[in-house]
């Protein structure tokens, strides 16, 4: 998967995103015009992701020293780079319509279209929270959808691919992409974010285990509803998100899902993407004061047809990284990337966590998750370590356990209720990691659906990776003393 990204990267490099012709146009009007308002450019921009993600690397490519402070919004970049040479910039990139075939224009706008829609509603969102700079909030949103801009325009057949599997075969959004792509969107963002020096908040909200920071939290939230609308407002899914959102925000659902159809009907109506079908299109008529009924969708969930399985290459991959991490005298943080990853990539399993010992001991945190993207509550992982749970029980010396129909009726009611419900699934493996006698942490791991039942090879595997890297973990230890746990 590294090497994918790195590929991804390197092809990228030095290639602008096109923008929609309709934004020069209207650029180069408001800059003809004396006294224009700064915030009637910065709506322009803000409404053509192209445009936001190439204004973010131009200031990146003019440097910076340590003591100049991060540029996060689109008016903190115009008043950087100035309001005549930003249009200039905007003149002489690439339009969609001029550059890109017919499949790509359509699923880049697409894109777009939804890109921006997350980021009006986190804003939305932000503001009820009383954030003091949403416009960050709604930058870092858009720029969530980055990897997903890059396949639009180089790739649009495989992203076409991923699209169709999560329809047609109800496969997980995370797990299509990796099966057609060998990475998920966020992955390819997170690669492409820090390859441009784009601002940190962008980065930290595409890290999953982050979503116990309000603001990831809600940019999380934001792009999983705009993706789930423009499937289908009124899915099981799309109304999770709302009902997460009302949950997070102390606000009624109802209020949460009238705001959010009312705001994507005002965004048709002020936007322009050249012929794709807005999100508001799938929404019945609406008058600005009409509150949403909790209309049934037609959509019902189904298990996926396409489960993962060990891929017996990547595991022994795995194992070899681990061993010659240890030699490179890498960080704890690098050997449980390597592991998480090859309990995903190479043994098969949907979700996986590592979840540390907080300083008080009662609890475990997550610290990184793979295989979640699209599921801000999940990313929330959180378990409380008290006397007579399945958890506490696990922590107190190094051991494993997989949870499935032989022994469910015995184990699963040690499970507390608030996990039960934060996992949504009654089949699972989890295994204690313990340096030098002292517990800092667990994997856990499941393969989230039903129809993709956890087996006893898995299980092997996933104990031998934790195995070695208990021991890749203490040879660190030996070299480089410090605290694991965070």
């Amino acid at each position: 998967m590294e090497s994918l990204l790195k590929d991804w990267v390197r092809r990228c490099e030095g290639k602008p995103i096109p923008i929609m012709a309709h934004s020069v146009d209207l650029l180069r009007k408001l800059t003809q015009q004396e006294d224009t308002p700064l915030n009637d450019i910065v709506d322009v921009i803000e409404q053509d992701p192209g445009l936001t993600v190439q204004l973010f690397r131009s200031c990146n490519s003019k440097g910076k020293n340590k003591l100049q402070r991060e540029v996060t919004s689109v008016q903190q970049a115009l008043m950087l780079m100035g309001m005549r040479p930003a249009t200039n910039m905007a003149m002489q990139l690439p339009t969609i319509n001029k550059s890109l075939p017919e499949a790509a224009r359509q699923q880049l706008l697409r894109t777009y279209c939804r890109a921006y829609h997350a980021s009006m509603q986190a804003v939305l969102w932000a503001k009820h929270r009383r954030d003091m700079t949403p416009d960050e909030v709604s930058i870092a949103t858009q720029l969530h959808f980055l990897g997903e801009m890059v396949l639009a325009m180089h790739a649009p057949e495989k992203l076409a691919e991923t699209f169709i599997l999560r329809q047609e075969k109800n496969i997980a959004s995370e797990e299509a992409q990796y099966l057609v792509l060998g990475f998920t969107f966020d992955q390819l963002s997170m690669a492409l974010a820090k390859s441009w020096g784009l601002p940190s908040i962008v980065i930290d909200a595409l890290h999953g285990e982050n979503a116990q920071h309000p603001r990831a939290y809600g940019i999380m939230l934001a792009v999983q509803l705009a993706r789930g609308a423009a499937i289908d407002w009124y899915s099981e899914k799309t109304r999770k998100v709302e009902e997460q959102a009302a949950e997070w925000l102390n606000l009624p659902v109802d209020q949460i899902t009238s705001e959010c159809h009312q705001l994507a009907v005002k965004l048709a109506r002020i936007t322009h993407y050249d012929g794709v079908l807005q999100t508001a299109a799938l929404l019945p008529q609406i008058s600005a004061n009409e509150q949403i009924s909790n209309t049934k969708s037609n959509h019902t969930s189904s298990d996926a047809a396409i489960c993962l399985v060990p891929q017996v290459n990547l595991i022994k991959e795995t194992m070899l990284r681990l061993q010659e991490a240890v030699k490179e005298g890498v960080t704890p943080d690098v050997l449980l990337n390597i592991a998480a990853e090859g309990m995903h990539d190479g043994i098969g399993l949907n979700r996986v966590v590592f979840a540390a010992v907080n300083p008080d001991g009662n609890a475990l945190q997550a610290r990184l998750i793979v295989g979640a993207d699209n599921d801000p509550i999940f990313n929330r992982f959180h378990i409380r370590i008290k006397p007579g749970n399945l958890f506490y029980h696990l922590m107190e010396k190094t051991q494993a356990i997989c949870i499935d129909d032989n022994n469910r009726e015995q184990f699963w009611p040690m499970v507390p209720l608030e996990v039960q419900k934060l996992l949504q699934t009654d089949s699972f493996m989890a295994m204690s990691i313990f340096v030098h006698k002292k517990s800092v942490g667990l994997f856990y791991a499941d393969r989230h659906t039903s129809a993709c039942q956890l087996d006893s090879k898995s299980y092997q595997f996933f104990k031998k990776t934790c195995t070695l890297l208990t021991q890749a973990l203490i040879s660190t230890a030996n070299s480089k003393p410090g605290k694991l746990a965070s």
